[in-house]
């Protein structure tokens, strides 16, 4: 699908209307050697030291996984994004005058299994070490939004959303997103959509509808709570990540990989690859120490072990290589 200069249309775990066999180079991507990601990520020698242990490949740090019959990469033609890449397209990036996220819920959020909105922007603000500012909620209709029936649900026009978002983007914020837990779609070539996002217009919006079992006539089960919660966390930061101008990752199995349904993305880190966060880094210059330890802190306090011990193995790999004052 045609994507508009400068703007984004990232379809995690999104399904067109008709899929079509996936052609011979499609079934051929091969997860590429240590030597192209290290290719890809750059040349580490000129930074400080705290950065070359933040962004150099560890234990942790594994190759993308060769993709299955219906993932990402078996249907979509991406040819990754490296370092020198991202830095050449010179994506926005945030400025004291637009330093922060606006986060606008629309429609009810809250309550039930659904994750409390306030953690959802703690853990935004840790990841992307930017303010994180709640608005008040708003309404489709407020939007001016269109949708369509679907007989058994009801869904939202991500197009026109984004055209009422636009009079409401604060100043002083690098990007306002929209999120609800309504379902949505960009045209009606789609099934659905779960981000659409806008780079000239500072505007997305991000669904977590279809995280619930429910969604589609399933059990929710034990564990529920913290299975939305965790496919909340990954779909905000990578259509988030979008927005900074990080493509989808071929290199690592990362956040920013493409997802082409949930058992994909349930599978995908909720960590960016030392490239990503080499991306990220250069945008907004955060200080990898102060962003693992706040990241492992969340995991610890949200019952996510694997994903603390692992920003802590990270941290400590950076203090042991950052020099004493």
């Amino acid at each position: 699908m045609p994507v508009p200069r400068r703007s984004l249309l990232r379809a995690l775990l999104a399904a067109p209307v008709v899929l079509a066999p996936a052609p011979a180079w499609a079934r051929k991507f091969s997860p590429p050697e240590l030597k192209a990601r290290l290719a890809a990520l750059g040349d580490l020698s000129n930074l400080p030291p705290d950065l070359q242990a933040a962004f150099k490949p560890g234990d942790d740090d594994r190759p993308i996984p060769r993709p299955g019959r219906q993932d990402w990469l078996t249907e979509h033609h991406e040819p990754g994004q490296t370092f020198a890449q991202f830095v050449g397209q010179r994506h926005h990036r945030p400025s004291e005058a637009r330093r922060k996220l606006s986060v606008l819920p629309v429609g009810a959020i809250e309550g039930g299994d659904w994750p409390a909105l306030a953690v959802v922007a703690d853990f935004a603000a840790r990841f992307f070490q930017l303010p994180v500012e709640r608005l008040d909620p708003t309404t489709m209709a407020a939007l001016k939004a269109r949708g369509r029936d679907r007989g058994s649900f009801y869904q939202w026009h991500t197009r026109t959303i984004l055209a009422g978002m636009k009079r409401r983007v604060p100043s002083d914020a690098y990007a306002l997103i929209a999120v609800t837990t309504a379902d949505l779609y960009p045209d009606s070539a789609w099934n659905f959509v779960f981000g659409y996002a806008s780079f000239d217009e500072r505007v997305g919006v991000y669904s977590f509808a279809r995280f619930d079992p429910a969604f589609y006539g399933e059990p929710r089960g034990a564990g529920v709570k913290a299975t939305i919660l965790r496919r909340s966390l990954g779909l905000l930061v990578h259509e988030v990540g979008h927005m900074f101008g990080l493509h989808h990752c071929i290199h690592f199995h990362c956040i920013m990989n493409g997802c082409n349904h949930l058992e994909e993305s349930d599978a995908a880190p909720l960590h960016l690859c030392p490239l990503c966060r080499r991306k990220l880094q250069y945008s907004v210059a955060f200080d990898p120490a102060i962003r693992e330890r706040q990241l492992g802190e969340f995991f610890r306090a949200h019952g996510m072990p694997d994903d603390a011990a692992r920003s802590e193995r990270l941290l400590a790999a950076i203090v042991a290589a950052t020099p004493a004052p």
